[in-house]
């Protein structure tokens, strides 16, 4: 259950990143559309094709001179330049005082505890486990027990106090197992902390401490302090025992070093000079050779690079700008990998075709580029496909990227915006497929008239006014026709649960609900209900109440299997009376599965078959589930729970709580207006307590509007029976 925007706000954008697929078919549409833009961008650069026909180890047809003194960077050679200056760079490892502190600390109350029961007249194995359950595992059995019969014990705990302090203080390096070896091999650089500020200290590799050269370490220690061997031995096992690793490698340090060396690194710039051969006729073309001519080929090339790498910027920033507005967030669309792949590619195929038109089409003006696009055609598809809101904003972009095709170009930008808008603005209505030639005529007069407003100014006869109104007028309603026969094929493509498709779902003539009323008459019954309450419900919480309704129609499908097993279907005799629960939940559970594999051969959008395989979600069968208790206490509440998963979508958990609630409204008996608004609340939040609505995006006040919706429906269902506060006491 989500209780606030924010909270679903921060799900979503987990989502977003979270699906790498998703991820990749983004960073795709993004790297292409950025190379259409550098090839055939307003800015992008015209190279002289002078390496044409030179390959590398075969024989020059031609001498190829400079015509210029030529300046490039030689590109292996500042390669090797950086690789030298990125392995001089000293990986850095910080000491962190806290894990020396903090061992120091328990060293010593280690001290006070052994020093404390030695005094005691204990027995050794008595005195190991007490040592053990304060400090388990921190020395063997016989170091302590020798500890403790070691006359000079408080010397040894004195002297391997020092030396702790003093290896703490040196630092005790932990090495990563990888990262190190793009740094210098030879010194480290130490960053202790010292007078509130951090101090560097440069040391050879060699002497850095490691557990694995510890011994040598704390043999010079011991060496230093003149201990006798036994003194020095227990003093090493206290030392063993307490000391552990202080100092770490610093990754992000030490990469910011890295790419700060990386930055001042100056290219390695060679020269040709004017006159020089590039290459000579009748020779082999060497790899150097061939080197100097892509040089001299790239020097050459005329490139607007102000525009170009302003056009770059805008891409970017449009870019950024698409992937927030097109998000679930602002636009309500959560669009599947299919929908996502073909949202990314139109709008790539889009991108390519204004760059082309413009840069190759030879027009008079750049309004004819916008007039040429079906962009009322793309957003006129994914209103219906995806939604209208989506639609709206995915055609500001679309008229962004053709200001970006044009450069700049505010009579093109307007013409695609206002085309774009007009696409999803003439469906909203549409509830046949018929209505899209209605719309096709409605899109050829604001296209037309649009092309002739924009065209108008500065135009030196009416011709260059009616021409452009003449074509607008064709792509509007070419625009509108097209999509009477692409809609249907994407319908399919994506299995899409598009409003067309949907109106023709909810037929109640379609074979399968006519098979429904004839072998389930009481669950058909159910479902038409069911299908009333979500419909009514999703209306007021703003979803989606035609999907709620078709989905309720076919969410009971599974029971057509054995129908006889489901209560609404049984006319006084109950099968279930005569077999054992287990099989009976079998029976029951088994509806969800089976109805989850009809609706897929069906070809039933995924956003029904989502419906029919959550709308019990993982709930409990309470009734044989208290059954199998009478009869084995240690049956398992997952043996006689659904199998779903928790309602994923709005829609879905609408028709969940429409079948519980109508299911058990039945059992009501004299059911007033007011019990039946409590008991509506209690199956609502019985649901919302076993977690079935955790993964939509209700609110608390969206339940209060279904429940109120609920409760207004079925009193007219049960109007002939309720009590109304003022008919109290009176014959009813």
């Amino acid at each position: 259950m989500k209780q606030s925007k924010v909270s679903r706000l921060r799900l979503a954008l987990l989502s977003r990143t979270g699906d790498p697929v998703s991820a990749a078919i983004l960073g795709l549409a993004f790297l292409l559309g950025l190379v259409l833009l550098l090839f055939l961008g307003p800015g992008a650069a015209v190279t002289v094709g002078m390496a044409s026909g030179i390959e590398v180890g075969k024989v020059s047809d031609r001498d190829i001179i400079a015509d210029r003194d030529i300046r490039y960077v030689d590109g292996p050679a500042t390669a090797l330049r950086m690789e030298a200056e990125e392995r001089l760079v000293l990986p850095v490892f910080l000491v962190d005082e806290k894990v020396g502190r903090a061992s120091l600390e328990r060293f010593r109350a280690y001290q006070d505890l052994l020093l404390s029961l030695s005094s005691r007249a204990l027995a050794p194995e008595s005195l190991y486990l007490q040592v053990q359950s304060a400090f388990p595992g921190v020395l063997a059995k016989k170091d302590v027990l020798g500890l403790v019969g070691f006359p000079l014990r408080a010397q040894a705990f004195s002297n391997a106090d020092a030396v702790l302090r003093r290896i703490f203080e040196a630092g005790i390096a932990a090495l990563p197992d990888s990262g190190l070896e793009r740094y210098n091999p030879d010194y480290v650089e130490i960053r202790r902390p010292e007078s509130g500020r951090i101090e560097g200290e440069d040391i050879p590799s060699r002497q850095l401490i490691t557990l694995d050269r510890l011994d040598a370490t704390l043999e010079a220690e011991l060496q230093a302090r003149r201990l006798s061997p036994a003194l020095a031995a227990q003093v090493a096992v206290l030392v063993k025992g307490f000391i552990q690793p202080n100092t770490f490698f610093d990754a992000e340090q030490s990469r910011s070093r890295m790419e700060i060396v990386r930055l001042k690194v100056d290219p390695v710039v060679k020269t040709i000079p004017r006159g020089d051969h590039l290459v000579r006729k009748g020779f082999v073309v060497s790899e150097s050779d061939y080197a100097r001519l892509q040089a001299a080929a790239t020097a050459n090339a005329h490139a607007d690079w102000g525009r170009l790498l302003g056009d770059v910027g805008l891409f970017l920033l449009l870019a950024v700008f698409a992937l927030l507005v097109l998000g679930p967030e602002i636009s309500g669309a959560r669009l599947p990998r299919s929908e996502l792949a073909l949202a990314s590619g139109v709008g790539l195929l889009f991108f390519g075709a204004a760059t082309a038109i413009v840069r190759f089409g030879g027009l008079e003006s750049s309004i004819y580029a916008a007039i040429l696009l079906p962009t009322a055609l793309i957003t006129l598809v994914l209103a219906v496909l995806v939604g209208q809101r989506f639609a709206l904003l995915y055609g500001f972009v679309l008229a962004c990227l053709v200001l970006l095709a044009t450069g700049l170009d505010a009579s093109a930008f307007a013409l695609t915006l206002i085309c774009a808008e007009a696409g999803a603005f003439v469906v909203r209505k549409a509830n046949s497929r018929i209505d899209l030639v209605r719309a096709g005529a409605a899109l050829a007069v604001v296209e037309g008239l649009a092309a002739a407003i924009l065209s108008a100014p500065g135009a030196k006869s009416l011709l260059l006014v009616l021409g452009p109104a003449a074509w607008g007028s064709v792509n509007g309603f070419l625009c509108g026709v097209l999509s009477l026969a692409l809609i249907p094929i994407l319908e399919q493509a994506l299995n899409a649960p598009t409003r067309f498709r949907l109106m023709e779902l909810s037929d109640l003539n379609a074979p399968i609900l006519k098979r429904l009323l004839t072998v389930a008459p009481g669950t058909y019954s159910h479902s038409v209900t069911v299908a009333h309450l979500a419909e009514s419900a999703c209306r007021e919480i703003g979803a989606d109440p035609l999907l709620a309704r078709v989905g309720a129609y076919y969410h009971d499908i599974g029971k057509i299997e054995q129908p006889e097993y489901f209560v609404e279907n049984q006319t006084g005799y109950n099968k279930h009376d005569d077999i054992n629960p287990r099989l009976s939940v079998t029976v029951i559970r088994s509806h969800v599965k089976l109805g989850v594999e009809k609706a897929r051969a069906l070809g039933l959008p995924e956003a029904i078959v989502a419906v029919v395989g959550e709308h019990h979600g993982n709930s409990r069968i309470h009734y044989f589930y208290n059954q199998a208790l009478k009869d084995d206490p240690e049956a398992k509440a997952e043996d006689f729970s659904y199998p779903g998963q928790t309602p994923g979508s709005r829609e879905a958990a609408v028709v969940m709580l429409a079948d519980t609630v109508e299911a058990a409204t039945r059992t009501l008996k004299r059911p007033t207006l007011g019990r039946l608004e409590e008991f509506i609340k209690e199956l609502v939040m019985e649901k919302v307590r076993q977690g079935q609505l955790d993964r939509c995006e209700l609110t608390f006040h969206d339940l209060e509007v279904i429940q109120d919706s609920f409760a207004r429906i079925l009193a007219g269902h049960f109007h002939s029976r309720i009590e109304y506060p003022k008919m109290r006491g009176e014959a009813r």
